[in-house]
């Protein structure tokens, strides 16, 4: 039985053990701690959990944010990641629903997401529910004077 429900702070390892799998890499577990603590004090950020079977197998980020340029409030997916044992049984078209509901009652425009450009499968996952590929997305790295704080 598929259910979704609201990350806790309880749910650290799993949604860390998400995040590795969506980036295929491993990151700075107290830097990451800090971060998710302060994210779940943010009002207009939700992590929602997917659960199969009562085991976490999914998560998907919901900010929403006021745009200027839209004039209005925009739902922005910032993850979306679904364990790979897990791909093929409608987690990711369930959080996305979850995801564009809130954005609707919230009174938003649209929901947006980016995703890598060598994600292929992720593309074609996105187009088979509604998304189009409408902007470009550029990004810079931004050189660091030192070590990054933990605690901003």
């Amino acid at each position: 039985m598929l259910e979704l429900r609201r990350a806790t702070l309880a749910d650290s390892d799993a949604v860390y053990a998400l995040i590795c799998e969506l980036k295929q890499a491993e990151f700075n577990r107290q830097a990451f701690n800090v971060g998710f603590a302060a994210n779940l004090d943010d009002r207009n950020l939700c992590y929602q959990l997917a659960l199969l079977n009562g085991a976490v197998v999914g998560m998907i980020s919901l900010h929403m944010q006021f745009h200027l340029h839209h004039v209005n409030w925009v739902g922005e997916i910032q993850e979306l990641v679904v364990m790979p044992a897990a791909r093929g049984h409608g987690v990711g078209s369930k959080l996305l629903a979850w995801a564009e509901e809130q954005a609707r009652i919230a009174g938003a425009e649209l929901t947006e997401l980016s995703t890598s450009a060598k994600r292929l499968d992720a593309h074609r996952f996105y187009q088979r529910e509604g998304y189009q590929n409408t902007h470009f997305r550029f990004t810079k790295p931004v050189e660091s004077l030192s070590e990054p704080d933990v605690n901003p």
